[in-house]
């Protein structure tokens, strides 16, 4: 009994401290948004639902899940109706009105069709041939590297802009347009690899981080600082692995994993 009392002595700082440092749950569900984007969520399975119910299980915060487009994602968080999504560039822009916490790392690819002339190797030689068009999804971000190549083309008027993502592999498939941008977790739900060609026209950009989003509208930086030390625990056992493991080969999983 007296060893007992004394090993729980010993554990519970530890117990109280992991609760003071746990996010605090809200008296209502919270309201993740999900949206169609290959690997990520695709008919109501994917690696954003498989973060985001890890989260809700370890939490012990209630989850309420709504798929929606990706623009009108933004717009509810923006008013305060959608508190968390996953997958998501933290731009300057989407900083304005939500807390960022990283947890993985992705790089935007070119996929280009078969058609298209071998000597078209970077953005400057698409940009200088007027018969190629880039699709894009709307209300996503195309990366960093990409920002002035997609101005670039809108600024000449051609940019297909297509409301959802299964809509835009859909149509570059049928010939809409002739490049797409998209992370392999992405493009490899839509696409046979031998089908297409897939380039790296940004390789001095390694990749860049996705994350978790959470409203400003309902939750402080203390909270979102909250939910960031329950990533990392997730990161840290492992758990983060197995799931994006499940989606692509070990050795692609390794170079989207976060230390």
């Amino acid at each position: 009994m007296a060893v007992c009392a004394l090993l729980c002595m010993m554990l519970a700082p530890a117990a109280l401290a992991q609760v003071k440092d746990g996010p605090a749950c809200p008296p209502r569900p919270i309201v993740f948004g999900l949206y169609e984007f290959g690997g990520f969520y695709r008919a109501g399975a994917g690696l954003d639902k498989d973060v985001a119910e890890l989260l809700s299980a370890r939490s012990g915060c209630r989850f309420e899940y709504k798929v929606m487009m990706r623009g009108r994602i933004w717009q509810e968080m923006q008013a305060g109706r959608v508190d968390m999504t996953l997958s998501a560039i933290a731009t300057a822009e989407r900083k304005v009105f939500a807390h960022a916490v990283p947890y993985l790392w992705m790089k935007n690819m070119i996929i280009l069709s078969k058609d298209v002339s071998p000597a078209i190797r970077s953005p400057a030689d698409f940009i200088a041939s007027p018969n190629l068009r880039l699709g894009v999804a709307r209300g996503h971000f195309p990366g960093k590297p990409f920002d002035g190549f997609v101005a670039q083309l809108r600024n000449i008027a051609r940019i297909d802009e297509i409301d959802s993502t299964e809509q835009l592999y859909a149509m570059f498939k049928a010939g809409r347009f002739q490049a797409v941008l998209g992370t392999q977790l992405v493009y490899s739900h839509y696409l046979r690899a031998d089908k297409v060609r897939i380039e790296d026209w940004a390789p001095a950009l390694s990749r860049e981080a996705a994350n978790l989003l959470i409203s400003k509208k309902h939750f402080s930086a203390e909270d979102a600082r909250r939910w960031g030390l329950l990533i990392k625990e997730m990161q840290a056992d492992g758990s983060v692995q197995r799931m994006v493991q499940r989606y692509v080969p070990p050795e692609d999983a390794a170079r989207m994993l976060m230390p």
